[in-house]
């Protein structure tokens, strides 16, 4: 998914304790069980069903679908509006930029792409949907998912 040494503190953690340092043991002296528990829902995120557009569930608010509807050609269109995310606004009030940020935007991206896509696959057999990841012109890196018609 990604070289160990993309996160700098857990090499550093990791050389201190040659052998006997882990991700698991990382993970464990950074978050707690609640922490664990959200981060499920981020990997394995629910879904609104909304007039069979297929939309994130933290992303639905009802007033910005009918907006969406109207100003869309078709159902494609309003969900992959609907469920478009700027990848740095998820982790933007802990998160301090780097010289490995960008990538680990990257990164983050491909892997939420991963998780998604599986977990949709699992979960909707039926729909054929897409997990999207692009960068704009501007150099933002972004997410959106719909279905593929």
């Amino acid at each position: 998914m990604f070289d160990d040494n993309l996160i700098q503190e857990y090499t550093q953690w990791k050389q201190g304790n040659k052998d006997s340092f882990t991700w698991w043991n990382y993970v464990n002296m950074k978050a707690d069980l609640d922490l664990a528990l959200g981060f499920a829902r981020f990997y394995c995120p629910d879904v609104v069903i909304a007039e069979d557009c297929f939309i994130l569930k933290d992303r639905y608010r009802e007033d910005t679908f009918q907006a969406w509807k109207k100003e869309c050609q078709n159902k494609t269109e309003v969900e992959k509006m609907m469920n478009l995310y700027e990848l740095a606004d998820f982790f933007h009030i802990h998160t301090k930029a780097d010289e490995h940020y960008d990538e680990k935007i990257t990164v983050l991206g491909n892997i939420l792409q991963f998780f998604w896509t599986m977990s949709f696959k699992e979960r909707f057999p039926e729909r054929n949907i897409v997990v999207s990841v692009f960068d704009d012109f501007g150099g933002e890196h972004f997410i959106t998912v719909y279905q593929k018609i």
